[in-house]
């Protein structure tokens, strides 16, 4: 943790007070690099342990679907299934999860990189890093409730306007959500729970009808 604040906060410049009264404008500077520096190192680490569960999910995505297929059989009577016949069907289903991971894993990263980048600009950290952490905390509801989405066939463009349109349930959602994965190994062994958890998302609050369909 050291190595990583160090590196997220290192090229901070450092203020020194000469004379007492240079104290004035220098204890506020401190404070206010302090906290940016502080920032940085929370929307880091976040953004790495997110992207790690993200990992974890990938790999986990087949068996990660076939939870959220059962919990919705509880609670619905039925699941609803994709239009795949055949022997192959939950290889084939197992295949489309792990995709559909793949794809979501994909565009967390390309965002959160893009932040990075952005707070490498001179004062762009300010922005950047409470960024990060914000995109991570409403990128959680999205990817534990596509599982039961994605067999609704419901577009990941239609899935953004929902999470959008509902930030502050997906604000409360996705910050229990992050505070878990900050939390090394919990959050291994709470991904069932908010893959459940994401599963209720969904049936209880589905995304509107697209104006097309």
């Amino acid at each position: 943790m050291g190595e990583l604040h160090a590196f997220a906060s290192g090229w901070l410049p450092s203020l020194e007070a000469h004379a007492w009264y240079a104290w004035l404008w220098v204890a506020p500077g401190q404070l206010v690099l302090w906290l940016v520096g502080l920032l940085l190192f929370v929307g880091l680490t976040g953004g790495i342990l997110v992207a790690a569960l993200l990992l974890a999910n990938l790999l986990a995505s087949p068996f990660l679907d076939a939870l959220a297929r059962r919990v919705e059989a509880l609670v619905t009577g039925e699941a609803e299934e994709a239009t795949t016949e055949g022997w192959l069907a939950p290889v084939r289903e197992g295949g489309r999860a792990a995709l559909e991971e793949l794809r979501r894993t994909g565009f967390f990263v390309a965002v959160q990189l893009g932040l990075f980048f952005v707070g490498l600009l001179p004062g762009g950290q300010v922005v950047a890093a409470p960024a990060m952490v914000l995109v991570a905390v409403l990128f959680l509801p999205l990817d534990y409730a596509s599982y039961t989405l994605d067999r609704r066939r419901v577009p990941f463009r239609e899935k953004r306007r929902w999470i959008l349109a509902r930030i502050p349930l997906m604000l409360g959602y996705g910050s229990a959500a992050f505070l878990t994965c900050l939390i090394p190994g919990l959050n291994l062994l709470a991904m069932p729970v908010l893959v459940v958890g994401g599963t209720l998302l969904a049936l209880r609050h589905p995304p509107a009808p697209s104006a097309g369909a």
